[in-house]
């Protein structure tokens, strides 16, 4: 028969170690018969000093770690309580871009969805405004579209030609008979007189007089005809009916024309201003998607773009003093604030910390860099630094 005994030993004078659980096996009885005694686990109490100390570092330790944040995330000046110094510095995070910012060029209206044809340019090329930088698939079809329309433009300025020169050679025509039909028209006219006359004295037969009034009339008939035509053609060679059609079927031209030149500017990507290509996003081949086509800036004078926590944008002022530092580069860059935005947003960048504060709300500040740094930097676009913006001399 099995007992069960919950002893533990007596504490010892030097500091208590944890109590082991003991396991009795009476084997006494008889054969095959057993008696096992099972200790349960206790543990020893500490002394109360060690305990109390223990915790008191524990709780040091739990505070300092919730009291940390890092200081280029969090804000690195408060305001100053009444008594202590102003702050000397601003701390805050930052990222190198090209002056005029960072572009991404996607693909012109008239591409479409045709992949690239051809890449004009490599990364790291400096080009100047409007080079090309890149064809795409449907380039040949609007060079063949473009063919066409000239085409057309041309048979349309070749008929509009020939129908000025019909609309000249017709109002001179119709002047010419004018001048004869009046001429006509008067000789009918002396001649009937002058038989009227001698019909009156009875010199010619009445029927040679209704002769003469016959023609008299039909001169008359003739000069109103050309007077009606030099009507129809009157006026400025504009007005005419036949010239201005031919002048609408030429501006048709010319806007096909417009229009065969725009999709075949559209089929190729163009440099919008002097910069450097930083990044192709899209090979030959390809469809460009969402990123775009290429990342293209001006590197020749280059800024940092920092986010500064807007409890501390109320010491910032242009033209303060800038140090910028990154585990990249060897030397510090240097610069100045030329910009200070107007809207606060939420931060983008934040320090590889676990305490780092993810969610502050800052405001862009643009430094400008000096142009030994701004050549420094040129070959750095992107790259995420470190601010130090001097609020006040710092003593050497």
């Amino acid at each position: 028969m099995s007992t069960e005994s919950r002893t533990c030993p007596p504490a010892p004078a030097a500091p208590a170690s944890p109590c082991l659980p003991l396991l009795v096996v009476d084997r006494s009885g008889g054969a095959g018969a057993h008696r096992a005694e099972s200790a349960s686990v206790a543990l020893a109490v500490a002394r109360w000093p060690a305990a109390l100390g223990a915790a008191a570092f524990a709780l040091l330790l739990l505070g300092a770690v919730l009291a940390s944040r890092s200081w280029w995330a969090a804000p690195a000046t408060k305001a100053a309580p009444p008594g202590l110094a102003p702050p000397t510095q601003v701390l805050a995070l930052g990222r190198l871009a090209p002056q005029g910012e960072l572009r991404m060029l996607a693909a012109p209206f008239g591409a479409g969805d045709a992949p690239v044809a051809e890449l004009h340019v490599h990364e790291g090329q400096q080009v100047v405004a409007g080079a090309r930088l890149v064809t795409f698939g449907n380039s040949e079809a609007h060079q063949a579209a473009l063919l066409v329309a000239e085409r057309q433009m041309a048979s349309r300025e070749a008929a509009l030609q020939q129908a000025a020169r019909d609309v000249s050679s017709a109002q001179a025509q119709v002047a010419a008979e004018l001048r004869r039909a009046e001429l006509v028209a008067r000789a009918a006219a002396q001649d009937y007189q002058r038989w009227e006359a001698l019909a009156a004295q009875d010199f010619v037969s009445a029927m040679a007089l209704d002769q003469r009034r016959t023609q008299r009339d039909e001169a008359v008939e003739l000069l109103a005809r050309a007077q009606a035509g030099q009507a129809r053609h009157a006026g400025d060679a504009a007005t005419q009916p036949d010239l201005r059609l031919a002048q609408k079927g030429v501006e048709a031209a010319r806007a096909e024309l417009d229009r065969a030149r725009q999709d075949l500017a559209g089929s190729v990507l163009r440099a919008p201003h002097e910069g450097t290509v930083i990044a192709l996003r899209s090979r030959v081949g390809e469809r460009p998607g969402p990123s775009g086509v290429l990342e293209f800036g001006d590197t020749r004078v280059m800024t940092a773009e920092l986010e500064v926590h807007q409890d501390e944008v109320r010491h910032l002022r242009t033209g303060l003093p800038v140090s910028l530092e990154a585990s990249a580069l060897d030397t510090r860059l240097q610069g100045h604030i030329s910009q200070i935005g107007l809207s606060v947003g939420r931060q983008r960048l934040t320090e590889a910390s676990p305490a780092a504060n993810t969610d502050a709300r800052v405001l862009r500040v643009t430094v400008q860099l000096d142009p030994a740094s701004s050549a420094r930097a040129r070959s750095l676009v992107g790259l995420e630094l470190r601010a130090r913006i001097a609020l006040a001399p710092v003593a050497p």
